[in-house]
Formats: structure tokens, sequence, C-alpha cells
């Protein structure tokens, strides 16, 4: 063999080598892209629930905030028949906070922040309320056109 083939042969297995490293670091990099889609799949699974239950928690502040406005507003509406000059404008201002509660509520459930169908079982009734009590906010030109919206939606 001359060493011109020698060389050849030489340069054919060096050349074999580097490209079986050369696959066994592509083997070694698809393994470790499926091991991270794995990670990252299940990561966002896992954030996929905890959004879930933010948004849950978020329903639950709303219901709060809501009830707390609701009862300050009705402390202030006994207060209002027994001596009403001097509450009025405390009655105003619980009214209004009370009624934008509800506006946020009505909101984050037409943006589709909550599922719907739970909260018409829910709320429903309670919008339904809230509009025939205080008709007088709720006329042409109202701040509150997200209850309106909700309300006129749910209606049947």
């Amino acid at each position: 063999m001359s060493d011109y083939e020698t060389q050849s042969l030489q340069i054919a297995t060096d050349t074999l080598h580097v490209y079986f490293w050369g696959d066994v670091i592509t083997a070694c990099a698809l393994l470790a892209a499926i091991c991270g889609g794995f990670v990252a799949f299940f990561t966002l699974r896992k954030i996929a629930q905890q959004l879930e239950s933010a948004k849950w928690n978020a329903l639950l502040s709303f219901e709060q905030d809501m009830n707390a406005r609701r009862n300050r507003f009705s402390d202030i509406a006994l207060k209002v028949t027994s001596e009403s000059a001097q509450h009025g404008a405390s009655y105003e201002e619980a009214k209004e906070s009370y009624l934008n509660a509800v506006e946020r509520l009505a909101s984050a459930i037409l943006n589709g922040q909550f599922p719907e169908d739970e909260m018409k079982t829910s709320y429903r009734e309670h919008i339904t309320n809230t509009i025939r009590e205080y008709q007088d906010k709720f006329r042409v030109g109202t701040h509150y056109p997200r209850i309106v919206k909700l309300h006129e939606k749910w209606r049947d």
C-alpha cells in the first residue's frame, strides 16, 4: 500500500470518528431537548393549575369586598332613616362604593375571567336585585354600564 493510500485510509477513519462523535453529541442534545420539553410541559401544567386557583381566589376577594361594602352601606342606610340629614352624604358614598364593587364583578364576568355559567347561577339574582333596588342609578348614561349589560345578557 502506498503512502497516499495509507493517508487516505487514516483520513477516512478520522472522519468516521468525527461523524460518530458528532452523532453522539447530537443524540445527547436531542435527549436534553426532549427532557426540557417534558419539564416545560409539566411546568406549564402546574402554572395553569395555579392560575385556575388564583382566578377563584380573585372571585373570593370580589365577594368579600362586595359584602363588606354592602354591610357598610346597610349600616349607613339604617342611620340615614333615623338621622337623615347628618348621614346623607355617607349614604351616597357607601352606595357608590357598593355599586363600584358590583361593576368590577360584572366587568370580570363579561371579560371571561370566570366561567359565565357558574357565575350566572350564583350572581344572576344579585345583579337583578341590585338593578331593581337602585333603579335611579341605572338609567341612560349610567356610570355602571357593565352591570346593565350583564343583566340584559342574563335576562330570560
